[in-house]
């Protein structure tokens, strides 16, 4: 009886399959499979130069493959969305227009989020170092910058979250500022 009870426990070991195991490549075969979504947010900015913290929220949309906007509500209107290689900001009731080609330092904090919504591992090391830690039921995956030029504009940039859903984003800015964003999804 004994040896029946060994031989089923190593049978159940054995068969433990080759995707439990929790890598970069596991996370982003998950986020990849995550469909269009929309989300709230709640934004607390640290600056040096202001004596208390700037807090925003307002509600996010991701549009696979290509599309995000964040709709601020509070303190005051504004919207960013970004599709394919245009960012459109409207602030104060004025629309400013940016190609993402013309500004790398943007693109390379924009991509760390498009990457990680996309699972697209191979667009994030494009930009970053990434290395994760914790389990598919909670995880943190650290984007470290990789070209100088991002460097001097950010030092990491910090997701977390749990299976397919991100549950933050902190930013960390070289000159000591950071952002984190808390988001709750409506799903």
């Amino acid at each position: 009886m004994k040896h029946w009870f060994a031989v089923a426990i190593l049978t159940m070991t054995a068969a433990t399959p080759a995707w439990a195991e929790w890598t970069v490549d596991a996370l982003m075969q998950q986020l990849a499979r995550h469909p269009t979504g929309q989300a709230r947010f709640t934004e607390t900015k640290t600056i040096a130069m202001l004596d208390a913290p700037v807090v925003s929220s307002g509600t996010l949309f991701y549009g696979p493959p290509n599309r995000l906007e964040k709709n601020t509500l509070k303190p005051k209107p504004e919207s960013m969305i970004l599709e394919r290689e245009r960012l459109t900001v409207v602030r104060d009731g004025k629309k400013h227009e940016l190609r993402l080609n013309q500004y790398p330092e943007v693109t390379s904090i924009v991509e760390a989020v498009r990457g990680t919504l996309m699972g697209n591992q191979a667009l994030l090391r494009q930009y970053y170092g990434l290395q994760l830690s914790g389990s598919e039921a909670n995880w943190r995956l650290v984007l470290t910058p990789a070209d100088e030029r991002t460097q001097r504009w950010v030092t990491q940039i910090l997701i977390s979250g749990k299976r397919n859903m991100i549950s933050t984003i902190e930013t960390l800015q070289a000159d000591g500022d950071r952002s984190l964003m808390a988001i709750e999804s409506d799903q």
